[in-house]
């Protein structure tokens, strides 16, 4: 039974907490540590959460500090919840801390990119942590998704060993015994390092629990005077604002930058993402209180809400409209055929529904949109075009990763997701789309 927490530092998370815990008690075992934290040892905790505490826990807890204030300062949840609705934020609060559940159910939390795919830690706080604590651990703001440098001492992280995600056979990674210390790099990209300063002041902000002013609204005003809005305020050039965000941040150097259909789907307040929020207003040289704590009046939100054509207007302009999406929706199609929409760059299907789900539109709205129309029916393929596709994308991956040793169809299954009884289907459409040598080769070691 629990009967000790050791002090939780300055800025760290509950799972590095939980971490050290395991090594100051003595616990043999991960399992042993999990039996006496957790509600039962198949409840893993979580990495950037909680997890689902046993009532012991939860009250010695509970006599050390507020649950609230655990979740607030020592967990992720300013990433997640900083710019979602009031009572969506506050039903997330709830949960975290009195009433387990998933917490995908809460949030929109994406797959994860890989330079955020491990845990990461900064060379010189870990030696600032020995020196004045005794021993290292994960702190929360290296975690923040696209941050790759230590905003306190201008260095860039260190990828660790250890998983980010909160992974089926869980185990508790103590930075102090799994860190690896090295000489640090720093950063020299001023831009760099104030988009880095910018991402944490805003994940340090407090947190307003009264105002429910839509982010939306707040990037709206933000964008009005700028030569991405019309001075009628009526609509955006959406395109030509992030074609022109993306050379800004892909020439700082930024880990993952938004795409058309992220940003879009932010504007329409249809998506939350921590950093694509944190992307648009840097650009728009919005500062953080401007950012965290708007002061919109009810007539500023409504002009927001009435600027999009889709939202409670009774006659559409559809020549405009359609001119205004075709656009993005070029974008987010290609995007998504070429992969780089997908985490892994596995080029997908490009298909009607998804194309409503990306852009928010209601059903059979591109009905009335010809031009949209036209645009969606170049990129349509059948299910077997696209494993074709799909196929050659994995075999020209695995000849590159492989550096000339041999791969097989089962690799080429694996990161494809084509089964091998779909191939004589795909075989008419492998020539189509690669040259006949490669062609070939994908023919001989799928061995047709």
């Amino acid at each position: 039974m629990i009967a000790y927490l050791p002090e939780i530092y300055p800025d760290e998370l509950v799972y590095s907490w939980f971490c050290r815990y395991y090594i100051h008690t003595g616990c043999i075992t991960n399992t042993m540590a999990f039996q006496e934290l957790l509600y039962n040892r198949c409840n893993n905790p979580s990495k950037e959460f909680i997890g689902h505490l046993n009532t012991v826990t939860a009250e010695l807890i509970q006599r050390l500090f507020a649950i609230d204030d655990l979740i607030i300062n020592h967990t992720m949840y300013p990433q997640y919840a900083r710019f979602i609705p009031l009572q969506q934020k506050k039903k997330a609060l709830y949960h975290i801390g009195y009433d387990f559940c998933d917490v995908h159910h809460l949030f929109a939390i994406l797959p994860r990119t890989q330079s955020d795919s491990r845990l990461k830690y900064c060379p010189l706080c870990v030696q600032e942590d020995r020196k004045k604590h005794g021993e290292a651990y994960w702190h929360r703001k290296h975690q923040i998704r696209n941050m790759s440098i230590c905003t306190k001492h201008k260095c860039l992280l260190v990828n660790s060993d250890i998983t980010a995600k909160s992974e089926q056979s869980f185990t508790l990674n103590p930075a102090e015994i799994t860190v690896n210390l090295q000489e640090p790099e720093y950063e020299n990209n001023t831009l760099k390092v104030a988009f880095s300063e910018y991402m944490v002041a805003v994940f340090d902000a407090p947190i307003n629990f009264e105002s429910n002013i839509p982010i939306s609204a707040v990037l709206y005003n933000a964008m009005k005077k700028t030569k991405y809005m019309k001075q009628s305020g009526k609509s955006r050039y959406t395109k030509r604002f992030v074609d022109d965000m993306q050379i800004f941040y892909k020439n700082i150097g930024i880990g993952s930058v938004a795409s058309m259909s992220q940003v879009q789907r932010v504007l329409l307040q249809d998506r939350f993402d921590f950093s694509v929020v944190c992307q648009i207003a840097f650009f728009l040289n919005m500062g953080v209180d401007d950012l965290t704590v708007p002061t919109l009046t009810n007539e500023q939100i409504e002009q927001e809400q009435n600027s999009h054509y889709m939202k409670g207007r009774e006659t559409i302009d559809w020549a405009v409209y359609d001119n205004e999406t075709a656009p993005i929706l070029e974008q987010i199609a290609y995007d998504i055929y070429t992969g780089i929409a997908s985490e892994t760059g596995r080029p997908e299907r490009v298909s009607e529904k998804i194309i409503y789900r990306e852009l928010g539109l209601p059903g059979h709205r591109l009905d009335n949109l010809p031009k949209c129309k036209t645009i969606l029916a170049k990129y349509s393929e059948s299910y077997q075009e696209n494993w074709a596709r799909r196929i050659i994308w994995a075999y020209n991956k695995l000849k590159s990763e492989c550096s000339g040793k041999p791969f097989y169809w089962s690799d080429i299954r694996r990161i494809s997701g084509v089964k091998k009884h779909n191939l004589e289907f795909v075989l008419p459409y492998i020539s189509k789309h690669t040259d006949k040598k490669t062609a070939k080769a994908i023919l001989k070691i799928c061995q047709i």
